[in-house]
C-alpha cells in the first residue's frame, strides 16, 4: 500500500511540474509576441549607471532549474554554476555552445549572465537552448539579450551581398562601405572580412589586408564553405610572402612574416592538396627562409612538377638547389627542363651555361 502511494505522489509531482512548465511556457510565449525580435535595446548593469551597452533580444526564459550534474561539480570543488535556464529563441543568429547571453529586467538591468550549453530544437516551441549561470534574480518570462558586438548576423549579410554586387561591377569604395557596415553589424563575420581583405590586398595595401584576413581567420569556424577557407589561408600565405620578400623589412620580421607563410600555405594545402600555386609559394619560403630548409623545399618543389610539368619557377629553384649543393648534373638537367618550357628564360639559360663550364 505504501509503495502505491509512493508512486502516486511521484506521479502529481512530474503532473504538477509539466503544468507548472506549460504554463510557464504560455506566459513566456505570450510576452513573445510583444517583443520585436532582434530589435536593439540599451542595457544597464546597475540602477546608478548613465551609460548604456547596446543589446539585442534575442528570447525569453520559459523555465529556471537545477543544472544535472550539481553532485559532479560539488565533488570536482570547483566553483561551478548550480542552476540551469531553458530558453525560448526568436531565432539562433550568432548564438552557439559558449556563447555568453544575458539576462534583462523589465527596467533592462542585467540581472544574470550565463554561457550557453546546447541548443535545439522543439516541434512545439521552435528555437530553444539551455544555459548554466546563476539566476537567483531572474524570473519566468525575463527577457534574453546578447551583447551587439556582431550579434546582427541577419542584416549584415545582407550588406555584404551589396558589397559584392558592388565589387563586382568595379565600385571598390562603395564595396568597402557595405562590407564595413556588414562588420558593424556582425563584428566577427568571416566572409566580409575576407572580402575586404581581398580589395586592400589588390590595392597592395598589405598591414590592412592581413588584419581583415586575421580576424576572419580567428572565426574560420563560422566559415560554411571550404573553398572560402582555403582562398581565406592562400591570401594570408600570398600577403606574408609579398610582404617578407617585396618589402624592405629588418631580418627578424622577415623570418616571422616567413613562419606565418608557411603554417597558411600548409594548411591551405590540406584543404585542396593539389594547389600548384600555393605549393610552390610554400617551396620558395623553405629555400628561401632565414633558415633555408633544402629538403623540404626540393620535396615541394618535385611535387609541384608532377603537377605541373611545365611548371618554369619549379624547375628553375631545383636547379638553384642542387647548383647551391654543387651538383652540376642535376643543375644542368632542371635548367635544361626550365629553356625547354621557356627558350627565353634568362635565369635558366645562365644556370644552364654555368653548368655547361668545366
Amino acid at each position: 500500500m505504501g509503495f502505491m502511494n509512493n508512486n502516486i505522489i511521484h506521479i502529481l509531482k512530474r503532473s504538477i511540474c509539466m503544468v507548472f512548465l506549460l504554463v510557464s511556457t504560455i506566459f513566456a510565449a505570450g510576452q513573445m509576441k510583444y517583443d520585436n525580435p532582434g530589435r536593439i535595446i540599451p542595457v544597464f548593469y546597475t540602477q546608478n549607471d548613465y551609460v548604456s551597452w547596446k543589446a539585442i533580444v534575442k528570447g525569453r526564459i520559459i523555465s529556471i532549474g537545477e543544472r544535472e550534474d550539481t553532485v559532479q561539480q560539488e565533488l570536482s570543488r570547483t566553483v561551478q554554476p548550480k542552476t540551469k535556464v531553458t530558453v525560448r529563441l526568436y531565432n539562433t543568429d550568432g548564438i552557439h555552445k559558449g556563447t555568453t547571453l544575458y539576462v534583462i529586467n523589465t527596467n533592462n538591468l542585467i540581472v544574470s549572465r550565463f554561457t550557453v550549453e546546447t541548443i535545439f530544437r522543439s516541434q512545439s516551441f521552435g528555437d530553444m537552448l539551455v544555459g548554466y549561470g546563476y539566476f537567483r534574480l531572474s524570473t519566468i518570462g525575463d527577457r534574453v539579450v546578447q551583447r551587439f558586438e556582431g550579434a546582427y548576423p541577419e542584416f549584415a549579410k545582407i550588406h555584404k551581398a551589396r558589397g559584392d554586387y558592388y565589387k563586382n561591377i568595379g565600385e571598390f569604395g562603395n564595396a568597402i562601405k557595405e562590407y564595413n557596415q556588414a562588420i558593424i553589424l556582425d563584428a566577427n563575420y568571416p566572409e566580409a572580412h575576407i572580402e575586404l581583405g581581398k580589395i586592400y590586398f589588390n590595392d597592395r595595401v598589405l598591414q590592412f589586408a592581413f588584419n581583415e584576413f586575421e580576424h576572419a581567420y580567428k572565426n574560420h569556424d563560422r566559415i560554411v564553405d571550404k573553398q572560402d577557407t582555403y582562398e581565406l589561408l592562400y591570401y594570408m600565405a600570398k600577403t606574408r610572402f609579398i610582404e617578407a620578400y617585396e618589402a624592405n623589412i629588418p631580418a627578424s620580421l622577415k623570418e616571422t612574416y616567413i613562419k606565418d607563410g608557411i603554417k597558411y600555405a600548409k594548411e591551405a594545402l590540406i584543404i585542396i592538396p593539389d594547389s600548384v600555386e600555393v605549393m610552390y609559394m610554400l617551396g620558395i619560403m623553405y629555400y628561401k627562409n632565414i633558415d633555408p630548409d633544402d629538403v623540404a623545399a626540393k620535396k615541394t618543389f618535385e611535387k609541384v612538377i608532377k603537377l605541373d610539368p611545365t611548371h618554369t619557377g619549379a624547375y628553375i629553384a631545383l636547379s638553384e638547389l642542387y647548383l647551391k649543393h654543387k651538383n652540376k648534373n642535376k643543375a644542368n638537367y632542371y635548367s635544361k627542363k626550365a629553356l625547354e618550357v621557356d627558350p627565353a628564360n634568362e635565369r635558366a639559360r645562365f644556370i644552364y651555361r654555368i653548368t655547361q663550364e668545366k
